[in-house]
């Protein structure tokens, strides 16, 4: 089947690619003078705090952790409807249509928090946090609230949560019950060149992750990991190279956005490495601005 996403990025070339939405990527040679790589699985129980039984391995965030997520939950009877948000990172929105899953979509522009409004039993709430494009997120209080809400309405969540670590810099302490965080190494991390993913989350619905994965998804590359345990053995410093290359552009930011205002309304959180702009001029779509950009 032709989920048929990412046509933007299918049919156009351009000199300079910033449609991964990340910084720019640590070559696999210098990851490699960072240090000795360890345990992997160690690694992400010591980051999180979690146990080994809430936690499996996968090849990305979308085409691992999301995806297996939301067949779990299929196969465990605990999908009726699922709870997407505009704007949304393309293949998130697209994921539900794929299985051919009853889908309500919400508009947002200032807060995730209506999602808390919209939960339904045997419903399934999938969103990045923070939100790509727009930056904003839920912090670790609304978090453990979204829990408890859905553990009254047997109800879940799954939560890409690539780009948590621009704004987290703790992810130990995250609330497991009904709930799935997927990540990979390809936002944050900015490993291009090689990709690894991990799912967190409620050990019931980690157990058929784990079983899906086994189904359908080869292993991980051991060298693969042994590159991504560097990395995450080097949290500090990728966070302070990340923010040695955004902080610079924040004064940068900030002058755009004043000067175009009265063109277009841009959204940035500081410190995210990416922002959303809305076109405001009469008669011209996201679509049409963007091409006009790039030509």
């Amino acid at each position: 089947m032709e989920i048929g996403h990412f046509i933007w990025l299918r049919t156009h070339r351009a000199r300079y690619d910033v449609s991964s939405s990340g910084v720019k990527p640590i070559p696999l040679n210098d990851i490699v003078k960072l240090g000795e790589a360890g345990n992997f699985i160690d690694d992400l129980v010591g980051i999180y705090g979690v146990d080994r039984k809430n936690l499996a391995i996968t090849h990305g965030t979308q085409e691992g952790g999301n995806f297996a997520a939301l067949t779990a939950l299929r196969e465990l009877g605990r999908i009726d409807n699922v709870v997407t948000v505009i704007p949304e990172y393309e293949p998130i929105r697209v994921l539900p249509k794929f299985f051919h899953l009853r889908q309500t979509e919400l508009n947002i522009k200032e807060s995730l928090t209506e999602l808390l409004n919209h939960i339904e039993r045997d419903s399934v709430l999938l969103f990045s946090n923070p939100n790509n494009p727009l930056g904003i997120f839920l912090g670790r209080k609304l978090l453990w609230e979204l829990s408890d809400e859905l553990r009254r309405r047997n109800a879940y969540a799954v939560i890409d949560s690539i780009f948590l670590e621009f704004v987290e810099s703790n992810l130990r302490d995250l609330p497991m019950e009904n709930m799935v965080f997927t990540f990979s190494t390809s936002k944050f991390y900015t490993m291009s060149e090689a990709k690894v993913g991990w799912v967190i989350g409620d050990e019931n619905v980690i157990r058929e992750v784990n079983g899906v994965l086994d189904l359908v998804s080869p292993l991980v590359i051991d060298l693969n990991l042994r590159y991504a345990s560097i990395l995450l053995r080097n949290r500090n410093w990728v966070r302070e190279r990340n923010l040695g290359i955004i902080i610079p552009n924040v004064d940068i930011m900030r002058r755009i956005t004043h000067e175009v205002s009265d063109y277009v309304d841009i959204s940035y959180v500081e410190y995210m490495p990416i922002l959303y702009i809305r076109a405001k001029c009469r008669g011209i779509s996201g679509n049409i601005l963007a091409n006009k950009l790039f030509n």
